[in-house]
């Protein structure tokens, strides 16, 4: 009888003889065994970069598609001047760099500038460009946590939301349905996105993920559902009473199972039309939770700016407003860092200022 770990040696080596062969056929390794791209097209490079650098197993769907429409973005300012990505160099980067501080607002420039960088980066290390043009990207400074890098009347804009907006937000989710078909599912739907978004701190790429089989009770018959969030990093979210009644109005009124099954993987949410039209359960997509949630906002006039994002930033700063302790709150958030959570303390300590002058007895 073979040995099979040994059988399974043999096959990976072969099979890496082999790609190297491909690789040395193509020009695309130096006499060092380096991989080396300053003979490639465009368009060949841009695979490589996002097969060896950018797509990763640890990566979400929705920051994919983030990248896919950086390297987009890239392509198309630089085909608008009739220069290839081949013919980048400083003057091209400092364009860009320039361009794109005053397109977009500074998070969103710095999360481009970024992507340009690692780009630029790799095409380096693989000769594709001759020299390393990173040293002349200049990136915004970018507000951390729940702060937002504009100014309202002379003040810096928070990305939360008060209870108050909050719950008229989640409330207006479920009233401005436009669907004349399926109306109480669409509504039962978007109330239960407003309540996890508001009361569970998740992100927006997490909910969407989420499963039936994501909810779970836990050994005191709590529930909590269980997130993979970023780098693929498990962690539990406890589900309040009032979440559990929008979680099973939604299940009960779309005709599915309220039993509690930690192996089922169909999706929690999904594109409610399409399934009544063939059966098939297609997950819901960002574009269209943003879009719910913008509709809401527009409606009530609301500031214009709100994103589901904001609701996460409510969560952080509530959770901590009523005591709980902050490493309870970065586990529950997913932060990597306390020092992230510990950024939401400042505007609570701001708003305990007057409190502490008055207790004083001073004035």
């Amino acid at each position: 009888m073979g040995n099979a770990k040994g059988d399974e040696i043999v096959e990976s080596n072969q099979s890496f003889q082999l790609i190297k062969q491909q690789w040395q056929d193509r020009m695309l390794l130096d006499e060092k065994n380096d991989l080396d791209l300053k003979n490639v097209t465009d368009e060949e490079f841009m695979k490589m970069f996002f097969s060896l650098k950018v797509v990763k197993k640890t990566l979400s769907p929705h920051t994919i598609r983030s990248y896919n429409q950086d390297m987009r973005n890239i392509v198309a300012f630089f085909a608008e001047l009739n220069i290839s990505l081949k013919d980048i160099g400083f003057m091209e980067v400092k364009l860009f760099n320039q361009t794109m501080i005053e397109r977009y607002a500074n998070r969103t420039a710095a999360r481009k500038l970024e992507f340009f960088r690692r780009m630029l980066e790799f095409g380096h290390a693989t000769h594709f460009y001759p020299s390393l043009y990173t040293t002349w990207i200049e990136k915004p400074s970018i507000a951390k946590g729940h702060y937002s890098d504009k100014l309202t009347r002379n003040r810096t804009e928070y990305r939360e939301l008060t209870d108050r907006e909050a719950q008229v937000i989640v409330d207006a989710l479920a009233k401005t349905v436009k669907a004349r078909k399926y109306t109480e599912q669409y509504e039962k739907r978007n109330r239960l996105i407003g309540m996890l978004l508001y009361l569970s701190g998740m992100r927006s790429s997490e909910l969407l993920s989420l499963n039936w089989g994501s909810f779970r009770e836990d050994r005191r018959g709590n529930l909590i559902v269980d997130v993979i969030g970023k780098g693929k990093k498990e962690r539990t979210i406890p589900i309040f009473d009032d979440v559990k009644e929008a979680l099973l109005d939604y299940r009960h009124v779309l005709g599915e199972s309220i039993e509690w099954s930690p192996f089922d993987s169909s999706p929690l949410f999904y594109q409610i039309q399409t399934y009544y039209r063939n059966g098939r359960k297609e997950r819901l997509s960002y574009t269209t939770l943003y879009r719910v949630v913008k509709t809401a906002v527009y409606k009530l006039k609301g500031n214009p700016s709100i994103s589901p994002h904001w609701f996460r930033h409510t969560f952080i700063t509530n959770s901590l407003a009523n005591d709980v302790p902050l490493a309870v709150v970065k586990q529950v958030v997913g932060h990597s860092s306390i020092a992230t959570t510990n950024v939401y303390l400042e505007k609570l300590q701001e708003e305990t200022v007057y409190e502490a002058f008055r207790k004083s007895g001073y004035r």
